[in-house]
């Protein structure tokens, strides 16, 4: 009776604490209550193995019965990523070891300068501050890695290749006092440096399975340890990066997951743990068709409606009446960095010119137009020297995304407002404007002036409304590719162009009004076949596992309460 009390007791302690903890830490729930059980489980253990230049992908589809062998208790992805904007050993390094990235540890490149690892230390550090009694160990093939990644480990060795990593993970775990092993293999990077990041390249390939047969050994010696069956492991096996591959066609969605430098796979696996696939998320709609490219100044690829009746009267804005505009962009790279980003170029407006002076007898009017890795939308009214431009959110790189532009009347008042994708980002207030109205063309692409770049684009589905769409009538449409009779403000349509005609001069309107675009320029109509309405990069990635959750999990396994003053990054995975 006394036993069950005290049972009960610590029991009601241990539901205390995690009560008065739980809206500032994230760990593993820890149901040993009784010595009984503690015995069974044993103390929590880490087994970490990090190879360099492994894709998830050609790891997934390599011979690899003894990695796979730790999937049916794993929480595991083929699709993990690296870090997008530092795709390099040493910056992801870091983020698998400090669980904070790039922005935080400033590890950029191998030379590891102006970092922030005091500040931002290894997984170590914390470890050893809140359990003294672990020892981590380091074990690695990688000067670069043995010299700056292991302050904090009671033993830390660097080694001449994979084989004797191996040989030396093998022998610790032979010392039953082990209980935190980090190694990290690096042969994978070297075959794809040097033959190419893909299994279609035998060298390559080989070295995964090679690494896979290490993996196997090492397992066995796992597995040996006189009191494994009631220890409490937990078997990571993770990529740092990835590797530089072309992709066939059908397979580049354009997304960060077709960014094969990036594309890594994570393991956790422990026998209390149950298989969860996080697979590759929603990328966004299939869109295919035939377009132009818009591109260049004056002597480039531009189209233009010439004012008549219809452009006066549907196209301009008094300040009387709502309107909406849409369409769908999808952005080249004209740097050619990797970066799609743009200088100033309009790529749809009303406008006779778009200078950086902002000439008022020529600026009246209205325009989208891009600036650095998002868009914004420009007017300018008649009521003196009164503009604004309301931006948007971050377009996707070679991906396909719905720009919005509104202004609505609200209890006697105007105001202008901006969506991507049909998700709100902002509104200005533009009242007293005046009308937005010009003699000038309707364009798409180029609006002649200075100091703006050139545009880049290929844009279709271009729709303009005679009334302020409601948000969710934006929201529910905006990823659509083509909109007809059964869109509720169909009778509001002033303007629509597909801009998927596939031949000919113009770039025909499906409205009633019949209002063709005359295109200007050496163009050519192109196939695409992309996404629309992708979520962005950031969005994506917190989706599936990151290199920074790594240390996140580890913390967690070990009990570890994470402190709001080490502003850990990581997601912790392992929620069961």
């Amino acid at each position: 009776m006394k036993r069950n009390f005290l049972i009960g007791l610590v029991f009601l302690m241990a539901f205390a604490v995690t009560s008065c903890n739980k809206d500032f830490e994230r760990v593993i729930a820890d149901k040993d209550y009784s010595d009984t059980l503690s015995i069974a489980y044993g103390n929590p253990k880490v087994l970490y193995i990090i190879v360099d230049g492994a894709r998830g992908t050609s790891v997934r589809d390599a011979a690899i019965p003894n990695i796979k062998s730790l999937l049916p208790t794993a929480i595991y992805s083929w699709t993990a990523l690296a870090n997008p904007d530092f795709p390099n050993e040493a910056s992801n390094w870091a983020d698998m070891l400090t669980g904070v990235k790039e922005n935080k540890h400033n590890v950029q490149d191998q030379t590891f300068s102006n970092n922030q690892l005091q500040k931002f230390p290894v997984i170590y550090k914390r470890i050893k501050e809140e359990k003294p009694t672990i020892d981590p160990i380091s074990l690695s093939s990688s000067p670069v890695f043995d010299a700056n990644l292991t302050e904090g480990t009671s033993e830390h060795k660097l080694f001449a290749d994979d084989n004797e990593v191996k040989n030396a993970v093998v022998n610790r775990l032979a010392i039953d006092s082990t209980e935190f092993i980090v190694a990290n293999f690096t042969d994978v990077d070297k075959a794809g440096e040097q033959y190419g990041y893909d299994n279609s390249f035998p060298e390559y390939k080989t070295a995964i399975e090679n690494f896979d047969k290490q993996v196997g050994d090492i397992l066995t010696a796992l597995k040996a340890r006189p009191h494994y069956k009631n220890e409490n492991w937990l078997i990571i096996v993770a990529s740092s990066t990835g590797g530089a591959f072309t992709l066939p066609a059908t397979q580049n969605d354009n997304t960060v997951f077709s960014d094969t430098k990036v594309n890594t796979f994570s393991i956790y696996s422990a026998p209390k743990l149950t298989q969860r696939v996080l697979t590759k998320p929603y990328t966004g709609n299939r869109f295919t068709g035939t377009t132009i490219r818009l591109f260049d100044r004056e002597s480039g690829v531009h189209a233009i409606i010439p004012p008549n009746v219809s452009t006066e009267e549907f196209y301009n804005f008094p300040d009387t009446i709502g309107f909406t505009i849409e369409l769908k962009v999808k952005k080249n790279d004209p740097r050619g960095d990797g970066s799609y980003r743009q200088n100033y170029p309009t790529i749809f407006g009303k406008m006779n010119e778009w200078s950086s002076n902002h000439p008022l007898a020529n600026e009246k009017g209205w325009c989208f137009f891009l600036e650095e890795d998002f868009w914004q939308f420009y007017v300018r009214g008649d009521n003196g020297d009164r503009r604004f431009q309301q931006r948007g959110q971050v377009l996707g790189k070679g991906t396909w995304n719905q720009l919005t532009a509104k202004v609505e009347i609200r209890n006697g008042k105007r105001y202008l407002r901006t969506y991507t994708d049909g998700v709100y980002y902002g509104e200005h207030e533009v009242t007293d404007f005046g009308n937005f109205t010009t003699s000038a063309p309707l364009t798409l692409g180029f609006i002649p002036g200075n100091g703006h770049g050139q545009c880049d684009v290929q844009i279709a589905d271009v729709r303009i409304w005679r009334t302020a769409l409601p948000d969710n009538v934006i929201k529910n449409y905006s990823c659509e590719t083509s909109v007809d009779e059964t869109h509720p403000y169909y009778n509001y349509l002033a303007g629509y162009w597909p801009v998927l005609d596939g031949s000919g001069s113009k770039i025909k309107d499906y409205s009633t009004l019949e209002n063709d675009f005359d295109i200007q320029g050496n163009y050519a109509w192109t196939d695409f076949n992309g996404l629309v309405c992708s979520p962005s990069s950031a969005e994506l990635a917190s989706m599936v596992p990151q290199n920074a959750d790594i240390p996140a999990q580890i913390l967690s396994w070990l009990h570890i309460p994470r402190k709001a003053i080490w502003q850990i990054d990581g997601r912790v995975w392992l929620d069961q």
